[in-house]
């Protein structure tokens, strides 16, 4: 059992940075201490859907709060653990998700839906999870223009690309052409199938790669990331407990 943190919605409304900051760095140490190296936040995703089944998860209706949030986030829980910034891009419904084609405007995508994961990209997230929907027509994990296009080459991420979990895409010859760099939490599409495709030059062999290199960079980025301080002593610990109730009250 560890520290039970108001939801993300509760703290972006303190609109305090700094304290979304110590939560962060609190998440990472709990997480440190359960053994893992990866937390699979901050979510980032922009409300607007009243049905949405994660409105709780993520920090509101407004770019730039989500962005500062986020990136405050990340701060934290990057002094432990690898955080991974989802989901990338637009996931804002529920039941319909694994269906949902979004349709933006290449000029509203930049300026309302994308500006606070390029916030968190630029604080240095390690990671970022693709979304389960489709966004203008092709799946958000099998997109190249979102993965490779706008996160890789125009905002210069030298992260790593994961799947959502389970069917987060639907071929992976594509999802690797487009800029995937992981599948999880198994090997439903990206397999046997891929590495034939290699042989037969439908995926370029500086793909897989560049795919593997992401993945590496990031676990050697933080083989030394931490203080040392990981006993299970620190989970829901009296000081978390404290910063729990701090963050729900200021909320």
């Amino acid at each position: 059992v560890s520290t039970c943190f108001p939801v993300a919605m509760a703290r972006a409304a303190s609109f305090d940075y700094r304290l979304e900051e110590r939560v962060g760095e609190a998440v990472g140490r709990e997480a440190r201490a359960h053994g893992a190296n990866v937390c699979l936040a901050p979510c980032l995703n922009l409300l607007r859907h009243p049905g949405w089944g994660r409105a709780q998860e993520t920090y509101g209706e407004n770019s730039e709060h989500i962005g500062e949030m986020g990136a405050a986030f990340v701060r934290g829980l990057q002094r432990h653990v690898m955080g991974c910034a989802k989901h990338f891009a637009c996931n804002s419904i529920e039941e319909s998700r694994f269906k949902l084609d979004v349709r933006v405007q290449p000029e509203v995508l930049d300026r309302v839906y994308l500006p606070h994961f390029k916030r968190v990209v630029d604080e240095g997230v390690a990671g970022v999870m693709a979304a389960y929907n489709s966004l203008n027509g092709e799946w958000c994990g099998q997109n190249r223009r979102l993965l490779t296009s706008i996160l890789k080459e125009r905002w210069g991420f030298d992260g790593f690309v994961v799947s959502d979990w389970v069917f987060g895409i639907r071929n992976g010859v594509e999802a690797v052409n487009a800029g995937l760099d992981l599948e999880m939490p198994a090997r439903l599409f990206i397999d046997d199938r891929v590495a034939e495709a290699v042989a037969r030059g439908l995926v370029p062999p500086a793909r897989v790669d560049d795919a593997a290199l992401r993945l590496v960079r990031q676990q050697l980025r933080f083989a030394t990331v931490g203080d040392g301080e990981y006993g299970t002593e620190v989970i829901r610990c009296d000081e978390h407990r404290a910063l729990a109730r701090e963050a729900a009250t200021k909320g």
